[in-house]
């Protein structure tokens, strides 16, 4: 079977044309298949051929990713393709690349402006298997333990014995700053007229008759109602009232509650 295959884009070709082409000075013509008109050729027109060599010339842009495509699928894996054709390189390489095409290098280049640039096809087949070894996954690590030896005599701390004799004392009371408030008549500390330490208002006063008779509020806010009363205000529960008006008692107040 020929093991070159030569494609010219015209019509016709010639045995002198023929042996002009690159590496074909020395080949016995027997050797060669020749296909013109190859801007025409598909993929059938050349099936079930393997050459070792393509030898290709047209004009500039004659070489699609088509045509390349059509010679790959000629070549037998790891053949040599040898491409002369006018015009850019560059444009030439890129489709040689997209065909499939691996190690293209420029040959040489005429005065005319026509380069020679040759390919080689990969040394493997379309659609070819191997079988790939996969690194085996390591194995995840086991988290970390903490273990505990049961026949370990571990000392055991008594809480107790953490706190301090200040810790083990009774805490000030929270208006324990108000010491230096008046005495009362019964020896306990009583709340100043003008108390700002708090202990006016733990202290919860007694509702009198004159008060009943005659309100008056050292605040302002007893005669409003409950809602802006204080915690220890007298008239809690009270209805709101007029300043220096008697206050009308509801049915169910008990003049018991009165000192």
């Amino acid at each position: 079977m020929p093991s070159i295959l030569v494609l010219a884009a015209s019509r016709a070709i010639n045995a002198q044309e023929l042996t002009a082409l690159p590496s074909l000075g020395e080949v016995q013509l027997n050797d060669v298949t020749v296909a013109t008109h190859s801007g025409n050729l598909n993929t059938a027109d050349l099936a079930g051929s393997k050459f070792e060599t393509a030898v290709s010339t047209g004009p500039s842009g004659h070489h699609t990713v088509s045509l390349l495509g059509v010679i790959a699928n000629a070549l037998a894996p790891g053949g040599k393709l040898i491409v002369q054709e006018d015009g850019s390189e560059d444009s030439l390489k890129k489709n040689l690349m997209l065909s499939g095409f691996t190690n293209t290098q420029i040959a040489s280049q005429n005065g005319k402006g026509a380069g020679i640039i040759t390919a080689e096809k990969p040394k493997w087949e379309t659609g070819t298997k191997a079988a790939i070894t996969l690194k085996p996954k390591a194995a995840a690590a086991a988290p970390a333990t903490w273990t505990l030896d049961a026949n370990e005599d571990e000392e055991l701390v008594d809480e107790d014995d953490l706190l301090t004799e200040e810790d083990l004392q009774r805490p000030a009371p929270a208006n324990g700053a108000a010491d230096d408030c008046e005495v009362g008549a019964g020896g306990g500390r009583k709340a100043c007229d003008n108390c700002s330490c708090g202990r006016a208002d733990g202290v919860v006063q007694k509702l009198t008759k004159e008060m009943i008779d005659n309100p008056t509020s050292g605040c302002g806010s007893c005669s409003l109602g409950d809602a802006f009363r204080c915690g220890g205000c007298p008239y809690k529960g009270l209805p709101a009232f007029e300043m220096g008006k008697k206050i009308e008692l509801p049915a169910d107040f008990l003049l018991a509650d009165l000192e």
